[in-house]
Parts: structure tokens; sequence; C-alpha cells
């Protein structure tokens, strides 16, 4: 049988839609029609066409009789990018199929598998449960239950330890929480991560030089010090979901890799399964992530595609040094390293824009050398790149605002109609900077993405509202709301509310009438200093005290009378609670006024909906 090549598909395609050709060039043919038994390590630049390139090496296996379509495993991080490359395969598949390219039994519905790295653990994990006594029918955690679950191990601990510990209940939940996935993530053993922090325990001790000039570093030196502590908190929270039957994400891929070592049949059946791998960013899995991949298909045709320089998942122990071990790792039949491709011309940016990501790139040092330069596809754009040097993120971020006012005023002009651009930022913490000059500047702006909408000062009104209603610590929430435009309460009569925590704190213990003097004492020494009384608790008190009662004395006339109206709208939304959380949100927008200030603020331009799509992820984590 006549081999298909991959421009005769790319022919037959173009044919079949009705396009002119764009032929795959020399590095792509070279990775679409790589030896089907072999496996291959593919890097690819920013733009270079990757996710083209895995789809038409699909076609090009089942073209020419390699394989069937469900033969073929394809793995990426998320769930959109997983349902885009099935969303291609599939039409590319049917283009095929129209072309009379297909095998004569290629069977419309049959398609790859298509997943996230996660889902797929999780599939093998739930297949093969049983061999590490767990249920796989289980409940996957979410970041609230999660928390939540965490919260009740640390308050249900009777570690001595903890009373020593100087943290607020929160801090050391979400330690918990850190250390517990990161064990997870890295497959780490916890007797080793206990070692460490009893090494840095005895450190502080040693004599520094003086230790003020050392004072930050023996700070880190204890909180070290505290993973042995956190490790057996650790222990008790994954104990608390194996006994609800429950794992939380990064479980996921950790049990999956410990029940195909205890079942070495789970891995010829996946390999039986699938005879081709396609691992896209690669360069972003985790090391868990990793030895499960070379556990179940190291020595397969496995194909990995990633650029380090695109790695963004370090926070949670990826590397993009996996794609340096990717070689001696997957080798080939005959011992030799996996085959190396490069994929280097770019389809998404102009020849400007090229230029200067080549000088930055190739300013960097390490691993960003293993990546080929980029070069323009034919007839790329030259549009010219500015670039500026300011000594401070407020200067960059008013300069970036004028530039975007002059382009956008320019475009209107010329076309008559307005202009759209994005701005990107490699750190969402300097986000508000630049919101806060786009607003000076007249630039109507609406952010994507869950962390910029919290920022914006009416969803972060709404969500402390949540907050102060679930929440009688949540003081800090609670001063936002007083002192802001819905209620105006001044300096001084905050203060006075403060006082008033204080003296409810003392109270309480004091005329308990049951409580030894000594036990008095020692509670109120056991209140760290910032955790003297609730606030919250206060403009529940302020409320429903009686006129004239001695602990509303320090109070003006005006500051009390806004501050008892609070207490009541507070109160009204407390019993409403039991709403389901849409209705709440808008309830509690209402009686916040928040829903005015949406209507009337330009830049929201998704409106309430976006608002209340905010709250109810930021209420979920």
């Amino acid at each position: 049988m006549t081999e298909v090549t991959a421009r005769r598909i790319a022919e037959a395609l173009a044919e079949v839609r009705g396009e002119s050709v764009r032929y795959p060039t020399l590095e792509q043919q070279a990775v679409i029609e790589a030896d089907p038994a072999e496996p291959a390590l593919v890097v690819a630049g920013a733009g270079s066409g990757k996710t083209e390139t895995m789809a038409n090496r699909v076609l090009w296996l089942v073209a020419n009789r390699h394989l069937k379509p469900a033969e073929v495993l394809g793995l990426t991080f998320t769930r959109k990018a997983a349902g885009e490359l099935a969303e291609r395969i599939r039409t590319r598949l049917a283009e095929l199929h129209t072309a009379g390219l297909a095998p004569d039994d290629h069977d419309l519905f049959d398609a790859p598998e298509i997943s996230t790295y996660n889902s797929f653990a999780s599939t093998v994990f739930r297949d093969n449960a049983l061999v590490l006594g767990r249920d796989g029918d289980g409940v996957v955690l979410g970041e609230a239950a999660a928390w939540q679950l965490a919260r009740n191990v640390v308050v249900r601990s009777t570690d001595p330890r903890l009373e020593q510990l100087d943290k607020r209940l929160e801090s050391v939940v979400e330690a918990t929480l850190q250390i517990a996935r990161g064990i997870a993530d890295n497959d780490a053993d916890p007797e080793r991560i206990r070692a460490i922090g009893r090494r840095f325990a005895g450190l502080p001790e040693l004599p520094l030089g003086g230790t003020a000039e050392y004072a930050s570093d023996v700070e880190r030196m204890r909180e070290i010090a505290q993973l042995e502590l956190l490790v057996d908190l650790a222990r008790e929270y994954d104990e608390a979901k194996r006994l609800r039957g429950a794992v939380d994400f990064a479980d996921q891929v950790v049990l999956a890799l410990h029940a195909v070592r205890a079942r070495p049949a789970a891995v010829e059946e996946l390999r039986a399964r699938f005879r081709v791998v396609l691992l896209d960013e690669y360069q972003d899995t985790s090391v868990v992530q990793t030895d499960l991949l070379a556990e179940l298909f190291a020595g397969t045709p496995v194909t990995a595609v990633g650029d380090p320089n695109q790695s963004i998942y370090g926070w949670r122990g990826a590397s993009a040094s996996n794609l340096r071990e990717f070689r001696p790792r997957f080798r080939r039949r005959d011992g030799h390293p996996a085959t190396r491709f490069t994929l280097s011309t770019s389809w998404r940016n102009g020849t400007r824009i090229l230029d200067a990501a080549n000088t930055l790139v190739g300013a960097s040092t390490g691993e960003g050398a293993e990546v080929p330069t980029l070069e323009a596809r034919p007839g790329a754009s030259e549009f010219g790149v500015d670039s500026i040097y300011p000594e401070t993120v407020t200067e960059e971020a008013a300069a970036v605002a004028r530039w975007l006012r002059q382009r956008l005023d320019e475009s209107r002009v010329r076309t008559g109609r307005p202009a759209s651009a994005a701005l990107l930022l490699r750190a969402r913490k300097t986000q508000p900077y630049f919101l806060d000059a786009m607003r000076e500047a007249g630039v109507p702006y609406h952010v994507l993405g869950v962390g910029g909408l919290l920022a914006e000062p009416e969803i972060a009104d709404l969500v402390s509202a949540l907050r102060v209603l679930d929440d009688p610590d949540a003081g800090l929430e609670l001063l936002r709301l007083l002192a802001g435009a819905r209620w105006r309460i001044g300096v001084a009569d905050l203060d006075q509310l403060r006082e008033v925590a204080g003296w409810l704190g003392r109270h309480d213990s004091a005329e308990s009438g049951i409580l030894s003097d000594e036990l008095q004492q020692r509670i109120r020494e056991s209140v760290a200093g910032d955790e003297g009384g609730s606030i919250v608790d206060a403009l529940e008190f302020v409320g429903r005290a009686a006129e004239g009662h001695r602990a509303l004395e320090g109070f003006s006339a005006e500051g009390l009378a806004r501050l008892r109206a609070a207490a009541t709208t507070f109160d009204r939304l407390r019993s409403r609670t039991g709403l389901e959380l849409p209705e709440l949100l808008v309830l509690v927008a209402r009686e916040l006024r928040l829903d005015i200030e949406i209507a009337a603020n330009e830049t929201r331009t998704a409106g309430r909906r976006t608002s209340t799509r905010c709250s109810t992820r930021s209420r979920g984590t």
C-alpha cells in the first residue's frame, strides 16, 4: 500500500473545505510522519501550530492504517484545551472520510480519547482503587469542601504543639492543605519532610553573630521548623478523607500512580487499549504526573509536546526540566533516547513581535536555550513594537493606559467604529495599578477571570458582606462596609465599636459567675492580641442594646444611628441565608445598593451577571 503523505492529506482536506492549501512545514511534516512505533519529543515555540500538528499526526496514522482513532490517547491540562483538540480531530477525521482517504472500515463515531491529565488519572484510580483499599466511587472534594474538612481536622486536633503555635486558625488550615497537596504533587516521603523540620528546629538556638541582623532568617527557620507538626496534621487530614471515602484534586494522580504500581495488570490493559499517546503542554507536568505517565507508557509510542519558555505551573511542582528528561526516560526500542523534533515557525505573530520575543528569550539562560529561534510565517505582518522602561509599576501602568487611549482613538477615527484591545499581565498583583490607570485615562475595560473581578470595589464589598453573614471573625470585611459609601461611619465611631468588642469579650467571661478568677485570667491570656473581640458580634450588640446602655456612651448620635441601621440590615440578611446562593447574592447586592453601583459604572460591561458569577465562585472557594 502506498503511504499517504502529510502533504497529500493537506491537499485533500483543503479540497473538502474549498480553501487554498496550506502545506505543513518541513518541521511539521517530520513530526506528522514520524515512526508510529517510537516515542518522540516535540519542542514547539509559541504559536507554532502544535495543536494542528497533533491533529494531523492522528490523521496520518489513521489514513495509513497504523491504528484506529479510538486507540489514540491525548492528554492536556484544561478541559477547554481538551475540548478544542477533540473537536479539531473529530472534524479532521470527518473531512478525511469525505476525501476518501480514511480506511474502508472507518467509523465516523470512532474518536480518540482526549482528556485532561487529572481526569485521566482519576479514571485510572477509580478503575483500580480496590487494590489500595479505597472507594473508587468516592466524592472529589472541591476547594471549599477540602478547606472545611482541613479546618475540622485542625480544630479537633489534640496535638499539644498547637498551643505553642502563634498563628491564626485560618493560617494553620491553609498551611495544612499546602503540605498535604505538596506531598501528593511530589509523591514525597512524609518522614523526610518531618526530618527537615527537626533539623531546622535547632538552628535558631545556634550563635548567629547578633540575632538582630538575622531576625528575618531566624523567623523563616522557625516557620520551617513547624513542618513536623504540619505533616502530622496533613496525615490526619488524609485519614479524614479516607474515612469519608473522599479524595481531593491533588490526590487523583498520586493515588493512580500507587494503584498501577500495586496492580501491574492495569499497565498492560492501558497499553493494549492505547497504542499511541499524545502529551500536550508537557513542560507543565508535575513530578508525580511524569512518574505516572512513565509507569504506564515508557517504551511505547508517546509523543510529548511542550515549550519550557511557556511553563506556568512551577508553583505546584511542575518543572520545564521534564522536557529535558523525557528523552532518556521514554527510550526507543533500540535503547536510544526518544527522537527530538522542533516546531519553530510562528503562525500567530508578526516579524517585529518575533524579533522582540526572540531577544527576550535569548537573554534567558538554562532551559530556554533548548527552544529554537522562532521564525515568521510567509506574509507575516510587520507592525512595530513600542517599548518603555519606567522606574515604577505606577508609571508603567500610566504609560500603557495612555498608549491604549491613543491607539483606540486613532482606530475609531480611521474605521468609524469602536476598536478592541487586550492587556495581558504577568502577575495578577499588578492588576490594580493598570485598572486605576485606565480609569484615569478614560479607557473602558472589562476584566476577564474571577481573580480580576474580585479586585473590583463592588465585588469586594459583596464578598465582604457574605463573609460577615457567615463568620463572626470577619471584622476587617465589616469595617470595610461600615466605612464605605453605604453607611459612611467615621473613624472615631469605628474605634468605639472596637472598644465595645473588647468590652464584650471581657464582660462575657467576667460575668459568667462560674469561672474562677485564675481561669478567667488564663482565658484572657490565651487570646492573641488581634483577637480581642469580634467586631461582628459588637455590631449585633449595638443594634440590640437598649437606649442609654453604658456601652453606647462613646458613640456620636449620628454614628450610633448608622451602626444600628447596619445591624438591622445584617440581621435581616442573616434571616435569608437559607435562600439559594444566586438569590442571596441578588438580595445582598440590593441591600448594600451595589446593584446601583454596578449599573452606573461603565467599566462593568457584563453588569450584574458578572458580579453574580464572580461572587458565586469566591464563596465556593
